[in-house]
């Protein structure tokens, strides 16, 4: 599904010096597979994410996905973002129905898919409220029910639940990968968190160094579907998080 080919990004500082994000990254993503990409702050995880997406182009090798390489943003990969960047001026059944629209389909049809898709995420009661009006997991919600609405093969999520409190990060995570097993979407995931990386991933890409590069990927060989309360009773998720912990810190040194 996804090839990654000796990516490299350098940018040009406000300074006018140049800086090296990330260098000579190799990665393959399997169609359906779950994929988090975990390091620390500064590393390139989110440059990584953003070239796969089209949305920066690379200085250094390539990405292909599904045999042609890409050339910017397209409807086989949907984005969602931290900060939620719905549309404050339109209601959430407006938000989720925006790019079924833009991709031609009628209002009718696409406000009814639009709140199919809210169902799914537990905002069907919600249509008619406006982004300010939604609590910051629900504002979330919102924006993965958007993305989905209009099926990307690939899903491209950058510490999507990064600002949320403790609790509703949990609660959202499971509901990913509840909606991620019923449509077995293929996802790259950036995350600083190595249990939410171990929770939801068939592997973890551990990136680090500047500029970033990869350093060590591991298969997380745990049962599916994952019910939180058995793996933390289970040896080998105790294992890989003491792993990743350890390979974290070393970057880190």
């Amino acid at each position: 599904m996804i090839v990654i080919e000796q990516l490299g990004k350098t940018f040009l500082t406000a300074r006018g010096t140049s800086h090296t994000a990330i260098e000579n990254v190799r990665l393959e993503v399997p169609d359906g597979q779950f994929v988090s990409i975990l390091g620390p702050s500064g590393c390139g995880k989110s440059t990584l994410l953003y070239i796969v997406g089209g949305f920066e182009q690379a200085t250094q090798g390539q990405v292909i996905v599904d045999g042609k390489p890409i050339a910017g943003p397209g409807p086989d990969r949907g984005p969602v973002f931290q900060e939620y960047a719905l549309f404050p001026w339109k209601t959430v059944l407006s938000n989720v129905a925006y790019g079924l629209r833009q991709q031609g389909m009628a209002k009718k049809p696409a406000e009814e898919k639009a709140r199919g898709w809210l169902e799914k995420v537990n905002l069907g009661k919600y249509a008619d409220f406006y982004p300010k009006e939604l609590s910051g997991g629900m504002r979330q919600r919102a924006a993965i029910a958007r993305t989905l609405a209009y099926e990307p093969r690939i899903l491209l999520m950058d510490e999507p639940f990064g600002a949320l409190d403790a609790h509703t990060r949990l609660t959202l995570q499971s509901e990913l990968l509840s909606l991620w097993e019923q449509l077995g979407n293929t996802v790259l995931f950036v995350t600083h968190g190595v249990e939410e990386a171990v929770y939801l991933s068939d592997r973890v890409v551990v990136m680090g160094g500047t500029p970033g590069t990869v350093k060590q990927i591991v298969d997380i060989d745990l049962p599916r579907p994952r019910v939180r309360a058995d793996l933390l009773r289970n040896p080998v998720y105790q294992d890989l998080i003491i792993q990743l912990e350890d390979s974290l810190v070393a970057e880190r040194v």
